[in-house]
């Protein structure tokens, strides 16, 4: 077995430390792929602590608009899974700048130094929002129409990247659906762990409208795709990375994350439905391609989800989540401080 495991390559993670990278390298290290996670810890260190007498995990705080530390990051590497991000529209709202440089200008810089460095397999992480709005079910090849400039930013790094693409470098675009589940770094800003949170602080879910169409995705599932990508020898491509039995209205996702609580808590939780949303974006995703070409196919639940998520709440083991590193929009980390 331990021959097995120093055959495996290092795979570099660009943004290990975030949302997904925290369960992502996890799932790595269980593949057996010794790692090397680069992450500036805009929102602390605390879901990477376990690793830092782990002799497979290799830790480099810096930042991916810094060239020098991305170039020196890729010594030794063939596969670069580049999750760095500013995530979410509030955030990129709130950061325009920092938005560009991050999500266009360093996604740009980090496929061109993996081409130069002879690295093949690079992985970069887009979204489902560069879709927008729409009345069909979106495949790869649909139009996109973005609504934000997050979304605007990762169509951007998209075209940049796979205008890289020869016979030897390959890069894979993932157009990640919504994802949900608890995190080591986690987050209370996106759709189901919300609703959790808010069923737990305020004994209700808010929604707001409710006929929204959106994909949704468990993070588990999301980090199986990574590990599929890799372990696949495929050329360049863009993947929707989802399953069409989780497109959902918002309504539907109240009811499921509701049921959920309930399995742990036993309370019937009320949903509250109000006006409309300020979201803009209403698109369901094709995820036929990814099925048929990597026979991807999730096994997790917004029911399971929930279910976790109220437990850890409720054991205090997340103390109190309205801190502000529970939100990427606050660019803090001050729970370090107190945790």
């Amino acid at each position: 077995m331990q021959n097995h495991l120093l055959n495996k390559e290092k795979i570099l993670v660009i943004g290990g430390g975030g949302y997904l990278g925290s369960v992502l390298v996890n799932r790595l290290l269980q593949e057996g792929f010794p790692v090397r996670i680069v992450d500036s810890f805009i929102y602390g260190k605390k879901a990477v602590e376990k690793y830092s007498t782990d002799s497979r995990v290799e830790i480099i705080e810096g930042d991916v608009r810094n060239i020098e530390t991305v170039n020196s990051s890729m010594v030794d590497i063939e596969s670069v899974i580049h999750l760095a991000a500013v995530v979410g529209d509030p955030a990129s709202k709130a950061r325009p700048e920092q938005t560009i440089e991050t999500n266009y200008l360093a996604a740009e810089m980090i496929a061109s130094a993996c081409k130069l460095n002879g690295i093949n397999k690079f992985i970069y992480a887009s979204t489902c929002s560069v879709y927008g709005v729409g009345q069909d079910i979106l495949d790869e090849d649909a139009p996109l129409n973005p609504v934000s400039l997050y979304a605007r930013t990762k169509i951007s790094s998209e075209e940049s990247i796979m205008n890289f693409a020869n016979s030897k470098f390959k890069p894979v675009v993932m157009r990640m659906s919504t994802l949900y589940g608890y995190s080591p770094r986690m987050r209370f800003d996106l759709v189901v762990n919300t609703m959790t949170m808010t069923a737990f602080t305020e004994g209700q879910i808010n929604v707001f409208g409710g006929n929204q169409w959106r994909p949704l995705l468990s993070l588990e599932d999301a980090a199986e795709a990574y590990v599929k990508v890799l372990n696949s020898d495929i050329g360049s491509r863009i993947y929707n990375v989802g399953s069409e039995k989780q497109n959902y209205k918002i309504s539907e996702v109240a009811e499921l994350t509701a049921k959920g609580i309930k399995e742990a808590s036993g309370k019937g939780i009320p949903i509250n439905i109000e006006g409309d949303s300020v979201d803009a974006r209403d698109y369901r995703v094709s995820f036929k391609r990814i099925q048929k070409e990597l026979g991807f196919d999730v096994k997790f639940t917004i029911q399971q989800a929930a279910k976790e998520i109220w437990q850890k709440l409720e054991s205090k083991e997340i103390k109190d989540p309205k801190q502000k590193v529970y939100y990427n929009h606050y660019f803090d980390s001050s729970e370090e401080l107190i945790g």
